[in-house]
């Protein structure tokens, strides 16, 4: 697995279609468990200077706080801009970066999959098992949910909702190796083929 997806990093389209699209999943990711808050409606200089950063006093302790499963506590708030707010926690961003970095992996073994000729309609299902990561901020949306859904169902949904991230994670590592092996294993042959009909016929 290792060998083919070093392959795929090493192509230079592979990796910047990949590190693009990386790039855009942690933005919609942090966006989706609100800690990317845009706020165009809000002026944002009428409360805090901007640009700044406001740290929280007690950041050590507080950075390990579960506000629900796999969603800890913001201790960091950077206003870069106006209407713009970035909520940092620690915990959160390294479980972002690592759905990140896989999303990546997923898109550079895909293309290169297609890229090798073995044209495949499953090739970019990892990028898919990366959803459910989107979910992980489901707890911010609890009471709204509570009123549009009712209560009962609602519990349901959050209980249901911890284990979006090893979802996402298990199946975006799962399609990695799949994709990886299955391009390793059916590429072989094209290369033996092509390493044959190079050498000189005798």
């Amino acid at each position: 697995m290792n060998g083919f997806v070093a392959e795929a990093l090493r192509v230079r389209r592979n990796l910047a279609w990949s590190s693009a699209v990386g790039l855009g999943y942690l933005v919609l990711y942090l966006w989706a468990i609100q800690n990317l808050i845009l706020a165009f409606d809000r002026d944002l200089t009428r409360f805090v200077p901007v640009p700044s950063v406001q740290v929280v006093p007690d950041w050590t302790d507080r950075m390990f706080e579960p506000i629900a499963p796999f969603y800890y506590e913001s201790v960091i708030a950077i206003y870069p801009v106006n209407h713009v707010t970035l909520l940092v926690s620690p915990l959160n961003l390294a479980m972002g970066l690592v759905l990140t970095a896989l999303v990546a992996l997923n898109v550079a073994v895909a293309l290169q999959v297609v890229r090798t000729g073995i044209a495949c309609r499953r090739s970019f299902a990892g990028v898919l098992g990366a959803l459910p990561g989107f979910l992980t901020g489901f707890a911010c949306c609890v009471p709204t949910f509570a009123l549009v859904l009712g209560a009962q169902f609602t519990l349901a949904l959050i209980a249901l909702r911890s284990w979006f991230f090893p979802f996402a994670l298990a199946a975006m590592l799962l399609s990695l190796a799949w994709n990886a092996r299955r391009g390793r294993r059916l590429a072989a042959p094209a290369s033996l083929g092509l390493s044959r009909a190079a050498s000189p016929v005798p």
